[in-house]
């Protein structure tokens, strides 16, 4: 599946639902959280906006943004914002605090808070284990 896609998206959404210790790794965090996508020509031409909110230590709902001027009025807890090319490499196995605190990653919310869930990145690793992905 094309990294990204609504079709990735939704499989991703199911293989972290799956996930046993998800609702620990959710506890705590603030109630939805988006990610910015940043335009990185050629490999990834424009900039996309998705959203996800949680309850009950699931993923209850997600979806793209049209305008990311739509942030304004969600308000979520946290927004990631990062260029494609960061991204790749964080799919391939770099540390997201590391980028996060050398700036490549930016983290509007509580930073702390994530830094301290950090050890539960297992969690998105092994969804992305099960999830095919073709990245562009």
């Amino acid at each position: 599946m094309r990294f990204g896609s609504r079709e990735w998206i939704d499989a991703m959404v199911s293989a972290l639902n799956a996930q046993p210790e998800l609702p620990a790794a959710l506890s705590g965090l603030g109630k939805d959280a988006a990610v910015v996508l940043e335009a990185d020509p050629p490999a990834w031409p424009a900039t996309v906006v998705a959203w996800a909110e949680h309850r009950a230590g699931r993923i209850a709902r997600w979806r793209f943004l049209h305008d990311e001027d739509e942030l304004l009025e969600l308000e979520p807890a946290y927004v990631v914002r990062v260029r494609y090319r960061v991204l790749r490499k964080l799919l391939h196995g770099e540390d997201p605090v590391q980028a996060a605190l050398s700036g490549r990653v930016r983290v509007e919310g509580d930073l702390e808070a994530l830094v301290r869930k950090a050890g539960y990145r297992r969690v998105v690793e092994a969804a992305l284990a099960v999830v095919r992905t073709e990245l562009p």
